[in-house]
């Protein structure tokens, strides 16, 4: 390109560059505008909803210091009751090569209770999963099934869904194969005389089903409290300009405390073995305790995920 033709084109390639330049500067004043708009939302958010998170902060200390004892009786149901089984304990009725009965009936409970609070993840419906048991019952018992999961599961000393698969909470856990060897199980190696003393020593001054009991029924006051508390700052909030909807962290926290605290008041707001604890039917006595262990195991889960809505 000789000098004048250059002198031609500089003016254009000048104004060009000018124009990217300005388009540019456009683009990164308004990256800037946005990114400022978002902090200036997140922070407003933040702001908005401080007294939420502060009100949930202050209700999870309250809550972990609370239910110390509550959680120590449900743990010790959990981990220790089971041990009582073995004293009268027929191992050689359970086939050639039988779990421990205390593996049995700690397997089964677990079970139940994961069934029932669909592993962690619903709460509030957790009671009724969990004695359906004992109004529903357990249907025939029969010899050739109990010959069928035998030759299936003789020998195992991994949990039973790994062997006979999981209860398919779309089915009663009744019918679930897993569910159903570790109930042969205990109605074959334990005798009713046992059952019903195991339960009765459960119950007694100091057993450990009365502890849990009554520890449960002693929070049933700062569990109601909590509750209101949280519900009630979350309505507050819902009309403003900031909903909690808006805040993920907040309102997923919100909603697995409130889910929490509701589902721990189902067991607290009745007496949960009613009719039960002084004279209950033989053919009761299995799905009582496994029901008491299952709801146990349920409580100490459900404190544990209380404090981590704060995390």
């Amino acid at each position: 390109m000789d000098y004048k033709h250059w002198l031609d084109f500089a003016p254009a390639a000048l104004s060009a560059i000018a124009g990217v330049a300005a388009a540019v500067a456009a683009f990164n004043s308004l990256k800037v505008s946005r990114e400022s708009k978002s902090i200036a939302e997140k922070s407003a958010l933040s702001i908005a909803h401080s007294e939420a998170a502060r009100k949930l902060s202050e209700v999870s200390d309250c809550f972990a210091v609370q239910t110390a004892d509550l959680h120590h009786s449900a743990m010790a149901v959990w981990t220790d009751f089971p041990r009582e089984v073995e004293q009268y304990d027929c191992r050689k009725a359970g086939g050639e090569d039988p779990r421990p009965i205390r593996h049995v009936v700690t397997n089964v409970a677990e079970m139940l209770e994961r069934y029932s609070s669909d592993d962690g993840r619903q709460y509030r419906s957790a009671r009724h999963y969990i004695f359906s048991v004992i109004r529903n019952g357990m249907g025939k018992l029969s010899d050739a099934e109990f010959e069928h999961l035998l030759r299936r599961a003789d020998g195992s000393y991994v949990d039973f869904e790994a062997t006979l698969g999981p209860p398919n909470r779309q089915k009663s856990i009744s019918d679930s194969p897993a569910f159903r060897w570790g109930y042969y199980q205990l109605e074959r190696r334990v005798g009713t005389d046992m059952w019903s003393r195991v339960w009765t020593n459960a119950w007694s001054s100091g057993g450990q089903l009365r502890r849990f009991r009554d520890e449960l029924e002693q929070i049933k006051p700062m569990l109601e409290n909590h509750l209101s508390s949280l519900e009630s700052e979350k309505r507050r909030l819902k009309h403003t300009v900031f909903p909690i909807d808006d805040n993920e962290y907040l309102y997923r926290a919100y909603s697995d405390a409130i889910a929490i605290l509701d589902g721990l008041l189902e067991f607290a707001r009745l007496d949960l073995f009613d009719g039960y604890v002084d004279d209950p039917h033989p053919s009761d006595l299995i799905p009582l305790v496994i029901s008491s262990c299952a709801a146990a195991i349920f409580t100490a889960r459900a404190i544990d995920n209380f404090k981590r809505t704060r995390e």
